[in-house]
């Protein structure tokens, strides 16, 4: 594939493409003198309310439509501006669906990724090109040239690291309204720190750290600008940086709507598969 395609979320160079990652992707520091310790009775019973909290936000959530979302990718080399439009969808019986357009000049779309029933499409409408493959964290790494899981993309969205259930092996700092978690990375040897600002008893996650065991800085995503949406408090701005990759990616949330009502159609793969669509596989 040898075209430039318009990007969704992060930038990726390869050495013969550009690529698109999956919107929201893809967090801070223990501050004011707070000791960290593993968690005792007490800190869990601290904490288990900001937890208990979050995964109702997350529940109260069956559908996000965002019809207007501003993205600047930046890395070492380049400084682009990309507009794009998002839908969620959970399903009971099947699971998470995402569908992400990056828009051209007139909102058509260029580049468009879909993600459910454990498949991942890329399309790319000006080539008629399109990626299907199994939704699998190996074929992200593929793709993507970059360590992701697919439960990054849903606690990306809903700012909740705690989405993978990982919340047993923690330890908590904290200082007044501020409480930081610590926890093992995902990987081997990697250390997350997440940050929770707690306001009139609502808990918001403002940073999401990920070092390696060297301490060197992974992944760090902060969440800000907090507004009411639907009866759920939702970040409006969000930034990304990737220090090893010399990436940073800004999103910038324009009237995000929850629980409206989506039609499974949007999930569907059949109408970019046609007989015109040259189908790629990923390079091994």
């Amino acid at each position: 594939m040898n075209h430039t395609a318009s990007r969704i979320g992060f930038h990726v160079s390869r050495s013969k493409n550009c690529v698109v990652l999956l919107a929201f992707l893809i967090s801070t520091l223990v501050g004011c003198g707070s000791k960290t310790v593993k968690l005792s009775p007490a800190d869990r019973e601290l904490l288990n309310p900001i937890l208990t909290r979050l995964q109702l936000n997350y529940d109260l959530t069956s559908t996000v439509r965002i019809l207007q979302m501003v993205v600047t990718i930046e890395d070492k080399d380049n400084k682009e501006e990309v507009r794009e439009s998002l839908w969620y969808k959970r399903s009971l019986k099947d699971g998470d669906f995402l569908h992400i357009q990056a828009l051209g000049p007139l909102n058509e779309p260029r580049v468009i990724a879909i993600a459910g029933r454990d498949r991942l499409l890329l399309y790319f409408a000006n080539e008629q090109e399109a990626i299907f493959e199994p939704l699998e964290d190996g074929v992200l790494r593929e793709v993507f040239g970059m360590d992701l899981r697919i439960s990054d993309v849903r606690s990306a969205i809903f700012a909740n690291p705690f989405l993978d259930g990982r919340t047993n092996d923690l330890e908590l700092a904290s200082s007044g309204t501020k409480f930081v978690v610590k926890r093992p990375g995902a990987e081997t040897g990697h250390l997350e720190e997440i940050t929770v600002m707690v306001l009139d008893g609502e808990p918001f996650v403002s940073h999401w750290q990920i070092q390696d065991r060297n301490g060197s800085l992974i992944q760090s995503v902060e969440f800000s600008d907090y507004r009411d949406v639907g009866g759920v408090p939702r970040p409006h701005r969000v930034e990304i940086e990737r220090p090893l990759e010399h990436t940073r990616v800004e999103l910038k949330i324009i009237k995000p709507e929850i629980n409206v009502e989506i039609n499974d159609s949007k999930f569907d793969f059949k109408p970019f598969l046609t007989e015109s669509t040259t189908i790629r596989t990923i390079a091994k």
